[in-house]
């Protein structure tokens, strides 16, 4: 008798466990908005919507969120943090973004926004943190 591998036995377990899913009558026929909705926050992955990118001087977010109008989103900019939430009935949307590790401040007082065709374009000026230095050795 050969011996099975593990990785064979969890794999065909998970695979079993997704065919329950798929056949799961109240889920045949219903729309993937209907049953996304019955499924918990917890399970659900995170949807990737925004990138952003270090530009010299300052930093550049941008944010997809279609269906969503600008009076939805609630963005917030402190120090060392970019948070961006835009919820309706039927979109909710989530970035957060932390640069506290990596060397400078965000200056929230020079922050500027726009949102055009379901893109949120953000630019934020960086702060030269003064508690740290560079040194230079000798």
């Amino acid at each position: 008798m050969s011996k099975r591998n593990p990785l064979d036995e969890a794999l065909s377990d998970l695979m079993d466990a997704w065919m329950e899913l798929v056949t799961y009558k109240p889920f045949q026929g219903a729309n993937f908005d209907d049953i996304a909705k019955q499924v918990p926050d917890f399970v659900r992955p995170k949807q990737h919507i925004g990138d952003w990118e270090d530009r010299n001087g300052e930093i550049a977010v941008t944010i997809d969120m279609p269906g969503i109008v600008k009076e939805d989103i609630e963005l917030n900019v402190d120090t060392n943090k970019v948070s961006v939430i835009a919820k309706t009935e039927d979109r909710d949307y989530s970035f957060n973004k932390e640069f506290k590790a990596l060397g400078y401040t965000l200056n929230p007082e020079e922050v500027s926004a726009e949102f055009n065709n379901g893109v949120l374009d953000v630019k934020i000026q960086k702060s030269v943190d003064e508690a740290s230095k560079r040194i230079d050795i000798k």
